[in-house]
């Protein structure tokens, strides 16, 4: 019943934001038009999120009703007549194109890897290897259960995220409450893969690639390996790169005169949902939205319309992106908290830590190794494709031109090329994190731009091999046919990042397996193999009917995609169990422990040492899962201790992992504050002192709440653990205090 309610939930949503893109915003053509209803929905739910959820009412009636009040307003605004539609500058009007073979067989190797990736990710369990389970859904679901937003500790792991803006997390708990679990929440990430891809389309497509090219290159984009990967996992880095080609993509429109007014909301209404989906949108968004306001006023005059406009962008950039950063100035005095600013050496901004402390981190790589960026960059783009991309930047899509283009094409196709430069320089300048690529591969969307320019001057040429290494790039290793090894790849720059980077299909290391006689995986790797070809034959079907206009043909073959698809993983028939939690060898033995413990109603836990809370709630989402407080301060948060740290004339935390919360423990304290939480069960894991060596107590890593736990066997019944001969992994039940 409450899949249906969110089936409808999010029908009214999208009925509303496609009416208001249609009406209000004048959007015509069809790409621009679902990706400014994309830009309307979002910002719809998270504004919806952020307001009812500061009033504590996160539940289905409330964001039912808040989705039909947008269908209503979109149904109001389509009483009014639909403008007349604008021809676009190498757009959509200027002719009808036939799809090309070797573009359609491009995009339907990319669904066939979105396919088998996605099915992954909405069957199996959620990977450890990623920031879900640590926080993105870890805070979804405890604001779906609490149904209110609020500021949720994490001392075991990244507990900078507490304070981090949440446009990802919120949309996460949206879908978790549409559904009544979290199972669309781990694919949030898919709508928004669509719409990077489309918003890259789009800009093409306006600065004159025929579609055909534009295709190909926007496959390009979509196929990059960490692109890919990280859409399908509870991350938020696909939803802040679609939110900000969004942006540029409205923000060019606007540039050329269509409907500005209206383009440059939907652009900072795009920016905002950017900045509020991730901290380092300080980096990338407010140079865009400086642009933006920079060509307005150097465009448009009376210069009183020229400041209207800059504040609409502003406004609705604030509007989208401004309420988690205004919270943390409200709550710590900090918008951009934990990160401590200063000045001329003297506090601004009140944190835990400044910048140098980044550089003590496990993912700092220097500045000054720019060999590790030049990895960086060639496992992004794969080594066998890297030197299209760079004659696309360089402007080899405009040398002998074929026909005459307006002047504006070009000077639009160099602003993306210089906006991707951009890009990249500030993530290697200012981004202390340089091992994660991901937070620039926002550039690659604009570089499809020219991309897709150089493909369209030979697309006869071009789109056959463009076809070839896209095939090669998503089936081989990148580094295949040259070496397998890392040690024998001739170009490695510096050993902080891995080169062997291999294919999104795993069809090339199956058929080694396979031809070797090693069989490892069951079913065997042959097996394998065959389904492996019928999902690739479903997205090429598909594919292809698509393109030749054949709806029937072409839904049969995305059934058939998604049906192989979902056989692949093995989900089907499998011990539910088993697609809960992953074989993670540290902890496996423990969470299935705890599954058989929780009972069909769930139970209370409390947790202390591991760093991914998401696996204790269990089956169905069903316990309640916390951290409590080891001293007297039973609802302080990490910005409380500092202030006093601060108070008592303490430095700063030396490294970007603060402990203050945990430095003063008090048995008396924790056991009080674990009984006003009413916890029944409690897990104690090995820390990892690499995400804080102030939580490990022992000589076998665990946290002080172990030794505790142990030490007072009148109050915690030990469970499992040294029975089992887990080193990892302890559960305690919690006794009633002695009468």
């Amino acid at each position: 019943m409450v899949a249906l309610w969110g089936l409808l939930t999010n029908l009214l949503l999208g009925l509303g934001a496609w009416c208001l893109a249609r009406r209000v915003f004048r959007l015509t053509g069809g790409v621009e038009a679902a990706l400014g209803a994309a830009v309307v929905a979002f910002a719809w739910v998270v504004l919806g999120m952020e307001i009812l959820g500061t009033i504590g009412s996160l539940n289905p009636g409330a964001i039912l009703g808040w989705s039909a009040s947008l269908a209503g307003a979109g149904l109001i605004a389509m009483r009014r007549r639909a403008p007349a539609a604008p021809p676009e500058e190498g757009g959509e009007a200027s002719g009808v194109e036939r799809w090309r073979l070797d573009v359609l067989a491009a995009i339907g190797m990319t669904l066939w890897a979105s396919a088998v990736l996605g099915m992954t990710s909405l069957l199996l369990p959620v990977k450890v290897v990623s920031d879900a389970p640590i926080y993105h859904l870890y805070f979804a679901v405890r604001w779906w259960k609490a149904g209110r937003l609020f500021l949720v500790p994490l001392p075991f792991g990244e507990n900078a995220a507490t304070y981090f803006p949440a446009n990802g997390d919120v949309w996460f708990s949206w879908l978790t409450i549409a559904w009544g679990g979290d199972r669309l929440a781990r694919v949030g990430q898919a709508p928004f893969l669509v719409a990077s891809a489309l918003a890259s389309f789009a800009m093409a497509r306006r600065l004159g690639a025929g579609r055909n090219a534009a295709a190909m290159a926007c496959c390009w984009f979509v196929a990059c390996t960490p692109f890919l990967i990280f859409s399908f996992e509870a991350n938020v880095d696909t939803i802040f790169i679609a939110m900000y080609l969004c942006a540029a993509l409205f923000f060019l429109r606007a540039a050329h005169g269509e409907a500005p007014g209206r383009s440059l909301a939907l652009g900072g209404l795009g920016a905002g949902l950017s900045l509020g989906t991730k901290s380092v949108g300080v980096v990338f968004v407010i140079p865009l939205l400086a642009l933006a306001i920079a060509t307005v006023f150097a465009r448009v005059r009376p210069i009183g319309r020229a400041l209207r406009l800059a504040g609409l962008v502003g406004l609705a950039a604030v509007a989208t992106g401004g309420y988690w950063y205004a919270r943390n100035w409200l709550v710590t005095g900090n918008p951009v908290y934990p990160l401590r600013v200063t000045l001329l050496g003297r506090d601004l901004l009140p944190g835990c830590y400044d910048a140098s402390a980044m550089r003590r981190s496990m993912y700092y790589i220097p500045r000054e190794d720019l060999g590790a960026l030049g990895d960086t960059l060639l496992a992004a783009l794969d080594p066998r494709m890297a030197i299209f991309w760079l004659a696309a930047l360089l402007g080899a899509w405009g040398l002998r031109a074929a026909g005459h283009r307006p002047p504006g094409l070009d000077r639009g196709t160099w602003a993306m090329s210089g906006l991707a430069v951009l890009n990249v320089v500030f993530y290697w300048a200012f981004i202390p994190y340089r091992t994660q690529q991901r937070f620039m591969l926002q550039a690659m969307g604009l570089a499809a731009v020219p991309l897709a320019r150089m493909f369209d001057r030979r697309i006869g040429v071009f789109g056959p091999v463009a076809m070839g290494l896209l095939a090669l790039h998503l089936l081989t290793p990148a580094t295949w046919p040259v070496a397998l090894e890392e040690a024998n790849i001739p170009w490695d720059l510096s050993p902080l990042i891995p080169n062997t980077v291999g294919g999104t299909i795993r069809v090339f290391d199956l058929a080694r397996d396979a031809a070797s006689g090693r069989a490892s995986l069951r079913p065997a790797p042959a097996a394998v193999l065959w389904t492996s070809a019928a999902t690739g034959s479903c997205a090429l079907l598909a594919a292809w009917a698509a393109g030749r206009r054949r709806p029937l043909v072409a839904s049969a073959g995305l059934i058939g995609l998604a049906a192989a698809a979902a056989f692949g993983t093995g989900a089907i028939g499998a011990d539910p169990r088993l697609l809960m939690y992953p074989g993670f060898r540290d902890f496996h033995a423990g969470w299935m422990n705890l599954e058989g413990r929780s009972g069909p109603e769930g139970v209370r836990v409390a947790y202390a040492g591991t760093n991914i809370p998401y696996y204790l709630f269990g089956g169905q989402l069903r316990n309640e899962v916390r951290y409590v407080n080891v001293d007297g301060h039973r609802d302080w948060l990490l910005h409380d201790y500092q202030r006093a740290a601060a108070s008592r004339g303490e430095p700063p935390w030396p490294n970007s992992r603060p402990g203050w919360d945990r430095s003063n423990p008090d048995y008396d304290a924790w056991l009080a504050n674990l009984e006003a939480e009413r916890i029944q069960l409690l897990v104690v894991t090995r820390a990892d002192p690499g995400e804080g060596a102030h939580n490990v107590a022992d000589a076998e890593r665990f946290p002080i709440e172990r030794a505790w736990a142990d030490r007072h066997p009148s109050r915690f019944e030990p469970l499992y653990g040294p029975a089992e001969g887990d080193p990892f992994f302890r559960i305690y039940r919690l006794r009633p205090r002695p009468r």
